[in-house]
């Protein structure tokens, strides 16, 4: 009996791999962000009960088994790296911001005024030089 369901089972494996054989089939960051995403929006649809979100679900679940199921596998690959470099981008952001605000008692910061560089010194120095590392040009600043 249970060798019958094996032959079954190994089949069906089988018939599954040649289906997915030349797709994306790659659970890739971008399609888990969409993932999770779509999990919020139905975690606030249950609170606000709106068709509109209701539907984004949908809409963010047919993406994810789009891209899943895709045979534009360079596409989706592309797709991916585009994400990837935006979301580097924000958390350098929020990384720089976040030190900003975990050293704003010993630190003043500001931009150089040729190349927009950001720059800091230390606090309560009075009048100091700075030489911007990025352009080298040099301006006095009030600390």
């Amino acid at each position: 009996m249970g060798n019958i369901w094996m032959k079954r089972l190994m089949k069906w494996q089988a018939k599954l791999q040649k289906f997915m054989q030349g797709r994306y089939g790659i659970f890739d960051q971008l399609s888990r962000a969409l993932l999770v995403v779509s999990l919020a929006t139905v975690l606030l649809n249950l609170f606000l009960g709106s068709a509109v979100l209701r539907w984004g679900m949908f809409l963010l679940l047919a993406v994810v088994y789009y891209r899943f199921f895709s045979k534009k596998i360079y596409v989706r690959s592309n797709e991916n790296r585009k994400y990837l470099g935006w979301m580097t981008k924000l958390t350098k952001r929020f990384s720089y911001l976040k030190e900003r605000i975990q050293n704003r008692k010993t630190y003043t910061y500001f931009s150089c005024p040729e190349c927009k560089q950001h720059l800091r010194a230390p606090k309560n120095k009075g009048a100091i030089k700075v030489t911007c590392s990025s352009c080298k040009s040099q301006f006095t600043k009030k600390v």
